[in-house]
């Protein structure tokens, strides 16, 4: 229900607009429908009755009705917090949540964000088989859920390695499968995409191994790192922390 209203909404309401309404949308929802004491979202600091569900085809997450996080923006977020402490940091964001974006915003003087098609609040418009920046500029670099999306992501991968700093970090998150990647460029159309690869606009999934193996070839240094592990299963249920939030840390 939530996933077909959110499309509606979407498709009457122009980006201009939604993104100056959108926090108020949220309050509202939130203050008559979700205010309470059971769970609390790590971003925003909101307690609620409960985290809104949401359904994709293989799996399910947990949405804070005040901000919109889900288990992997909370997850990411406490993640930078532990570990990139330095408020001077540069740091590029591709197409992060709204909740993301404010509260990294807040935390660090030199945040860019950027969202190529202009679905995600962001301030830039990189397209990231070319981003426009010079080599060495970024101290970190947040790619969630964006390379799956990307028909050259050789490419990508490639530009966000030359816009890293030497020994800066790269952080990606992607569906993931077991064994190799999964890509068919014949695949064009939603319907067939969705029932491919698990989503309307992915062009591929990959496999565990093959996207580390691909990372590496690009001369990074890879750690696998499920950052669901540094929560209990108390916190996982507070927080709404979902099992296997699995990133890859490279470092240049």
């Amino acid at each position: 229900m939530y996933r077909l209203l959110k499309l509606t909404y979407r498709k009457l309401i122009p980006n201009s607009i939604h993104y100056r309404i959108e926090p108020f949308i949220r309050l509202f929802i939130y203050y008559l429908f979700y205010k309470g004491t059971l769970v609390k979202c790590s971003i925003c600091l909101s307690h609620a009755k409960k985290f809104i569900s949401i359904s994709f085809k293989e799996s399910e997450d947990k949405l804070c009705p005040k901000c919109g996080s889900l288990s992997r923006s909370r997850a990411i977020v406490n993640y930078v917090e532990d570990n990139f402490q330095n408020e001077k940091l540069k740091i590029l964001d591709f197409s992060p949540h709204r909740s993301m974006h404010d509260f990294f915003k807040s935390k660090f003087a030199n945040y860019i964000s950027t969202d190529f098609e202009n679905q995600f609040y962001a301030e830039k418009n990189y397209d990231i088989t070319e981003i426009e920046e010079k080599d060495n500029s970024f101290d970190l670099i947040i790619c969630f859920h964006v390379l799956e999306h990307i028909l050259e992501d050789d490419k990508a991968i490639n530009e966000l390695h030359r816009i890293l700093k030497k020994n800066g970090v790269l952080i990606i998150q992607v569906p993931l499968k077991d064994g190799a990647t999964y890509e068919d460029f014949s695949i064009i159309t939603p319907k067939d995409r969705l029932e491919a690869f698990g989503q309307e606009d992915h062009v591929r999934i990959y496999g565990h191994k093959s996207i580390e193996e691909k990372l590496k070839a690009f001369l990074f240094s890879v750690e696998t790192v499920d950052i669901s592990k540094n929560f209990n299963a108390r916190e996982k249920k507070l927080f709404g922390i979902s099992d296997k939030e699995i990133i890859f840390k490279c470092i240049k």
